[in-house]
């Protein structure tokens, strides 16, 4: 679900892909022990990791997607088309054409792409071979089997996830809202005390950064709605790897830290330039 707040961190094997955000300086591979392993030129964004490289949509070559050889280290644009919200889907690759804002998708085997879904987009999740998108007129869902639309709430959403069976957003019609959607039931619910615009989950989990508490980490149990203040450090882009949360620390010229989802002191991440 990292592709919610840019896909700006991805594991690959035991390395860690980590897009520079402080400087611009390219994308940072770092060992499982946090050791400099590579440096590489492309600014990645929306990374997916299809388990020998990731494909990304490279910031410095015009948004185009791009492929990062976790053997060779080589980097190849396979698709010059500004695309965004990168989402792996079997052997193929969903994104969003920034031109048209079309959701489209691209074949490695073929090297093209074809159109998914002819409406205008901003974002796009994938569970169970159905999409989950935002566009002009609300919340819908595409179903990739018999190609229907069905429009679900009226709300502009923002970072969609998917976990417990729930859509997580927040909605800009009502002041960038925490909202929780329950897909079987059509019920939606409000945390109207939390206003967002970079959520991440885990299975037990929601975590937000809290533009109502300077921008602190609040994490919320997805089932019961509880909710508990979890970091104080003004944060964006929450990413998730493993049993980490990974954030960008806006109190330290937005460097990446992190910090288990029990709780703790963050760390900031070793990145040499």
């Amino acid at each position: 679900m990292n592709v919610s707040n840019g896909g700006l961190i991805a594991q690959l094997h035991d390395n860690l892909y980590v897009c520079d955000l402080s400087e611009y300086s390219g994308t940072h591979i770092l060992s499982a022990d946090g050791v400099s392993v590579w440096n590489m030129k492309a600014v990645m964004w929306f990374a997916v990791p299809d388990g020998q490289g990731v494909y990304c949509s490279d910031q410095r070559n015009f948004d185009f997607l791009t492929y990062l050889d976790g053997n060779s280290m080589e980097e190849t644009c396979v698709l010059k088309r500004a695309c965004a919200n990168l989402i792996k889907s079997g052997d193929t690759i969903l994104f969003l054409d920034e031109e048209d804002g079309f959701v489209y998708e691209y074949d490695p085997a073929k090297k093209k792409s074809s159109l998914v879904i002819k409406e205008k987009a901003y974002s796009f999740i994938l569970n169970n071979n159905v999409l989950y998108f935002a566009a002009e007129s609300g919340l819908k869902c595409f179903n990739l089997r018999n190609k229907r639309t069905e429009k679900l709430k009226e709300c502009v959403p923002i970072c969609l996830n998917f976990s417990s069976e729930q859509l997580i957003f927040a909605d800009k019609n009502q002041d960038f809202a925490l909202c929780r959607f329950d897909i079987s039931q059509n019920k939606l619910v409000v945390l109207d005390d939390i206003q967002t615009q970079s959520i991440i989950t885990s299975e037990e989990y929601i975590f937000a950064s809290n533009l109502a508490d300077s921008n602190s980490i609040v994490r919320v149990d997805i089932n019961t709605g509880e909710s508990i203040r979890f970091c104080g450090e003004s944060a964006d882009k929450l990413h998730i790897v493993g049993e980490h949360l990974y954030f960008l620390n806006q109190n330290d010229n937005n460097s990446w830290y992190r910090v288990p989802f029990e709780g703790g002191r963050p760390v900031a991440l070793s990145v040499s330039r």
